[in-house]
């Protein structure tokens, strides 16, 4: 009988032998592709400061994806990728082990590439076939894991070098002082724990014009706070940044803006400019907020080696913190806004700050209610129809409150405003009380509508 031919059976193993037993190592390095990217995003969400480093997460937010794509890729098995990974990985080996030859003298450098070349090593050997020995694919994860600790760990010795550095260099110009005070200025610090203030003769930073200069050793950052007259041509704070910005760039310094945002120092609110730069081969994060009060404009310039994080963020906040303004202008007008707003609330605290930058900011109450009066005189007409219509309704109703002497002797008060008459400190302050008394008398959804049409008036009165 002819038999038809049919499959043979698959050999067995001879007795004793151990099994063949191989591991997908495109899966196995898929799988580890994938872990790095959510190292990544962990490390990019936590570690940094959202407000400082805006761009840098952006960055690794999308290497991170990218990464997580090719993990995703190697996984199902596409071979293009695994050619891919193959000729980076070999570029990224010789790269590593030139510039390591190059660098011979920087140990921490060459630490870290180091790390660079066990990973690319490690997916060499992942890649390389298809299927792998187990042996060899632990070998090739136990390569990829101890580049990747080797390059964190040489990181953090870099950074923990670069602050070990500059608290040397720091160290000795800084003061036993725990205080400043200027009273021209009307800035004072009482200097907050870990901060030092630097010595007027201290060696490092003789360069920076500043008349206050700080320094944290242990954590890496410096601060210089400087005043100056408020420049001609300034036109916002923003406007200043821009100048500060580009003076440092003709420094040679270079710096990469980030982000701008408003930000209260001391009581003063400002506007602060965050930004990353390298100097000497070391790399800082830092910021410029500037501030006025009255003619002087502040700047706070502040520096951290290395990368911006929430430990440097409350450095920074302590010492903002610490700044006193204990003259004259934002004190003063705190004061004034309290006077007149208290004594007359037709009044708003914006108002009178406003009217604040434009008089002496320790004049009188009476002075800031003459001078909000015959702003709102002026401004009312250059209202629009309904709203004109509303103020003139509500001080109609104000006026019927008072008594018949006190609103004769307002009429003619504000007459004399209205055609630019000199008055004297009494009649401003019976002026105040007249109107002030009426107004407290008004309901008070009337007051508030009645102080928003003021303002308006106010504020378009102060331009004339």
């Amino acid at each position: 009988m002819v038999r038809t031919p049919g499959p043979r059976p698959a050999a067995r193993p001879a007795r004793g032998a151990a099994p063949d037993s191989t591991v997908d190592t495109m899966k196995v390095a898929g799988v580890l592709l994938c872990l790095s990217a959510a190292v990544s995003v962990v490390v990019s969400l936590v570690g940094t400061d959202a407000a400082a480093a805006g761009s840098d997460r952006a960055a690794s937010l999308g290497g991170a994806f990218m990464v997580l794509l090719f993990g995703a890729a190697l996984f199902q098995g596409v071979g293009a990728v695994r050619s891919f990974m193959l000729v980076v990985c070999g570029l990224g080996a010789l790269a590593a082990i030139g510039t390591a030859a190059v660098l011979h003298s920087m140990r921490e450098v060459q630490i870290a590439l180091g790390g660079v070349l066990l990973t690319a090593v490690g997916y060499l050997v992942l890649l390389l076939a298809k299927e792998a020995s187990r042996a060899r694919a632990a070998a090739g994860v136990l390569l990829i894991v101890s580049g990747a600790a080797v390059g964190l760990g040489a990181q953090s010795w870099m950074s923990v070098l670069a602050k070990r550095d500059f608290a040397r260099e720091v160290e000795p110009g800084l003061s036993s002082e725990r205080e400043y005070r200027d009273p021209a200025s009307g800035l004072s610090i009482q200097v907050p724990a870990g901060w030092s203030l630097l010595r007027n003769d201290a060696g490092i930073f003789q360069e920076v014009q500043a008349k206050v200069k700080l320094a944290d050793p242990d954590a890496g950052t410096v601060a210089f706070l400087d005043d100056e007259p408020r420049p001609l041509g300034f036109v916002s704070l923003d406007h200043h940044l821009d100048g500060v910005l580009e003076k440092q760039k003709e420094s040679g310094l270079d710096p990469k803006q980030e982000d701008r945002r408003d930000v209260r120092v001391g009581k003063a609110p400002a506007r602060r400019m965050s930004m990353r730069w390298t100097y000497e081969a070391r790399p800082y994060a830092g910021f410029v907020s500037v501030w006025q009060d009255g003619p002087q404009v502040f700047t706070l310039f502040g520096a951290a080696v290395g990368p911006w994080n929430r430990a440097t963020e409350e450095r920074f906040q302590a010492l903002e913190g610490a700044l006193r303004f204990s003259a004259p202008v934002e004190t003063a007008l705190s004061d004034a806004q309290g006077r007149l707003t208290r004594e007359c609330p037709l009044f708003t605290a914006d108002a009178v700050r406003m009217i604040g930058r434009r008089i002496p900011p320790a004049s009188p109450t009476e002075a800031y209610f003459r001078t909000a009066w015959s702003w709102a005189i002026r401004g009312q007409t250059q209202l629009d129809a309904a709203s004109a219509a509303e103020l003139r309704d509500l001080m109609g109703t104000v006026f019927s409150r008072m008594p018949p002497a006190e609103r004769s002797r307002f009429a003619v008060y504000t007459e004399r405003l209205r055609g630019g008459a000199p008055t004297t400190a009494a009649e401003d302050a019976s002026a105040l009380g007249i109107l002030g008394r009426a107004a407290i008398a008004l309901p008070e959804d009337a007051l508030a509508r009645l102080r928003s049409r003021v303002e308006q008036a106010v504020t378009v009165g102060g331009l004339f």
